[in-house]
């Protein structure tokens, strides 16, 4: 935008205001950094500025109210000409949105500490900054607090524990394993490439599309052969707390076992260091064909990938910081993976800090949401615990589509748990997700039929209707897979008991806050981890961004 001069007068009495702000709970202020062609730079936030070089006066923003409509804009002076500002990681709460101006608007859904960063533009000079949208809760319903406060106390319902400590260099160590496409057999596609920060470490499809894509990550993905993923690719949020692994639960440590078992037998390895090693061999997903390494067993191929590892002597450098020299071993390399996806942790959400005795943490439908969620409607039947999934595996009618594991109709359909057991009687039984930043997620289910967490909720609350009038057109990648999409007779036979007794006759009000509440498990740091993606990789393969 352009500043006249009383325009500039409105933005020294917004910078009183912001700089007020600062004595406000959680309206501490962190320094921006500017850069660009423009002779003397820029000045960090709260200062006055140089004159003529664009300046983020102020990065300390207003306290806002959840429930209640906020506006604000960030202070900039000495632009040469319009500004251009964008989040390049992290976020603002649902209901609050930033224009490309620099200015912040809307209704908050959720509290808590929203921080994200920006980069900010006049064509002369570039800006980058830090900023915190602090959310403040309201004091609601005596009622609804007493009921699920007796709920919770009923049900010993707890917080996420504290995050699991971290090698540093580990963590490093495998944040560039996972963005580096030199895991994939053709060089072409990486473990961020259907888990990316910029959808929250999933992929944002119904189907995830693997090696051979065009299109890039997320939506424009496609497959010349369309190709796809038989399944949906889950977040990587908290894997390091999840004792099994996949839909269909063939990587873990099942109660009562010690080792992680597999589907190559038991390995010592934690579940999601384990679970690291089978991507890189499946074929759809990061193998591939048509390369140097064809041919090799699973074990072999791994080894492979190690050797090309040991040709970049920043990798060698990087292991050897990280597990001791000479530790470069396939085990090693799927421990630092691990180590990346554990530092994805997240506790605070505002059902966590409700947990902790903050009380207005959660707004009364998010209350309300809780108090049916835990009670009347049955759903921590499964999904409990402080990740919210106790690890089971159901059918819950989802109708199939896609490629299918070459079984039952046409050899499209996907068993599921079956899968894993050979037992005929977990056949379409799926593994319990966890809800944690759920709301971040979709598409749901083991392949994404729903795009929205009320068609979740809709379809448990409708069952065989939602089934029978699922077309799939609504899906990102309708055009390729509604075609697919299979009669429902045989997901429909054996439907899970604890999917059946979730009540029918939810209101259209309750549907609503049940899905309230599961907003409610959103955590702030979890959005958007964009800061997460490096700008190399020590290949010097191109990084999905």
């Amino acid at each position: 935008m352009r500043y006249s001069a009383p325009g500039l007068l409105a933005l020294s009495i917004l910078f009183i205001f912001l700089a007020a702000a600062c004595d406000q709970p959680g309206g501490g202020s962190a320094g921006a950094s500017s850069g660009g062609s423009s002779p003397g730079g820029g000045s960090g936030g709260g200062g006055g500025g140089t004159p003529g070089v664009l300046t983020l006066t102020s990065t300390a923003l207003p306290l806002a109210t959840v429930g209640q409509f906020y506006s604000t804009s960030l202070p900039f002076t000495g632009a040469q000409s319009a500004v251009s500002v964008a989040i390049t990681s992290g976020g603002l709460p649902t209901g609050v949105s930033m224009t490309s101006a620099g200015d912040i608007s809307g209704t908050p859904a959720l509290t808590g500490a929203w921080g994200f960063a920006i980069e900010a533009t006049d064509g002369v000079t570039t800006l980058f900054a830090q900023l915190t949208l602090n959310v403040q809760g309201v004091a609601g319903s005596p009622q609804l607090e007493n009921q699920l406060r007796q709920v919770i106390a009923q049900k010993n319902i707890q917080p996420m524990p504290q995050p699991p400590a971290l090698n540093v260099a580990q963590v490093e160590l495998g944040r560039n394993l996972f963005f580096d496409k030199e895991l994939s057999g053709n060089r072409d596609v990486a473990c961020a490439t259907c888990h990316h920060p910029r959808f929250n470490y999933g992929d944002g499809l119904n189907l995830s599309v693997g090696v051979g894509a065009t299109g890039g990550i997320g939506p424009g993905r496609d497959h010349p052969a369309k190709t796809f993923v038989p399944r949906n690719a889950p977040a990587i949020y908290n894997v390091g707390m999840m004792p099994e692994l996949f839909w269909d639960k063939r990587v873990g440590i099942p109660p009562g076992q010690q080792q992680t078992i597999t589907p190559e037998g038991p390995m010592n390895l934690p579940p999601d260091a384990a679970q690291a090693l089978f991507p890189l061999v499946n074929v759809t997903e990061m193998r591939g064909s048509g390369h140097s390494l064809d041919g090799l067993s699973d074990a072999a191929y791994r080894q492979a990938l190690v050797a090309r590892l040991a040709a970049i002597n920043d990798y060698v450098l990087m292991f050897d910081q990280a597990f001791g020299a000479g530790n470069m071993t396939v085990d090693n390399m799927a421990r630092a993976i691990a180590a990346f996806e554990r530092s994805q942790t997240f506790n605070n959400a505002p059902w966590d800090r409700y947990l902790r005795g903050e009380a207005n943490a959660l707004t009364d439908a998010q209350k309300r949401g809780a108090s049916i969620f835990f009670g009347p409607g049955g759903c921590d039947a499964c999904h409990s615990g402080p990740l919210l999934t106790n690890f089971s595996t159901h059918n819950v009618i989802i109708p199939q589509f896609g490629p299918g594991q070459n079984q039952g109709l046409q050899g499209r359909e996907d068993f599921g748990f079956e899968n894993t057991t050979g037992n005929a009687g977990n056949r379409y039984q799926f593994r319990v997700p966890s809800l944690r930043n759920v709301a971040l997620t979709a598409p749901y289910m083991h392949n994404g039929a729903f795009n929205t967490l009320n068609e979740v909720v809709n379809h448990y609350r409708n069952k065989a209707a939602s089934t029978n009038g699922f077309t799939g057109l609504s899906m990102v990648q309708a055009a390729d897979l509604a075609p697919t999409l299979l009669p429902t007779q045989n997901v429909l036979q054996t439907p899970s008991q604890l999917f059946l007794n979730v009540p029918g006759n939810l209101s259209p009000q309750q549907v609503s806050d049940i899905v309230a509440f599961l907003e409610s498990l959103t955590d702030p740091a979890a959005v958007n981890r964009m800061n997460e993606v490096p700008d190399t990789v020590p290949s010097g393969l191109q990084v999905d961004r």
